[in-house]
């Protein structure tokens, strides 16, 4: 049996890419609020946020903080290479690790990329050696410490694609 829900490209329509462009700023804003910005009932974004969050195109509703201020300003990247044949297992692995925010596979220099915060250097050299380098199936591990964040976004900007399903609206 098939649990996976069909992608609908319907819901992806101007009025729900506002909804999430919407969302996506603060996603504490009331309903009621968002209702208004778009010109539709509070009940209609209800029902559409249901829809999206049923298919998936919504995951979760969560909050973006300073992790500098909550004393995380150590932000690495890691590169890994796995033993081939194994990057199942060593990705399983990494997840139960909570420093570990992201992990990517990847083609080119290393099998994997993930994303680590901690505290202060001895604790991200516990991270490395303690939790990440101790898992079986590890060939290599390249720390890359980050000196200075420029950018940090977690969603793509969608702006142009209302402005598409605006113009083919129209036409």
């Amino acid at each position: 049996m098939n649990l996976s829900v069909q992608f609908n490209e319907d819901l992806l329509d101007e009025i729900n890419l506002k909804i999430i462009d919407i969302l996506s700023r603060d996603s504490s804003t009331p309903f009621v609020e968002i209702a208004r910005k778009i010109g539709i009932s509070d009940a209609t974004v209800h029902l559409r946020v249901r829809r999206m969050i049923a298919a998936r195109i919504i995951g979760k509703f969560t909050i973006s903080v300073n992790n500098c201020r909550l004393g995380y300003d150590h932000l690495a990247f890691l590169g890994i290479n796995v033993e081939p044949g194994f990057a199942e297992e060593v990705v399983l692995g990494l997840s139960n690790v909570e420093a570990v925010l992201e992990i990517h596979e990847m083609h080119g220099r290393f099998d994997l990329i993930l994303k680590i915060r901690s505290k202060d250097l001895e604790e991200m050299r516990d991270i490395v050696v303690n939790k990440i380098r101790t898992l079986p199936h590890i060939l290599e591990i390249e720390l890359m410490t980050v000196l200075k964040s420029r950018k940090e976004e977690q969603m793509v900007p969608l702006k142009s694609d209302i402005a598409e399903k605006t113009e083919s609206a129209i036409a």
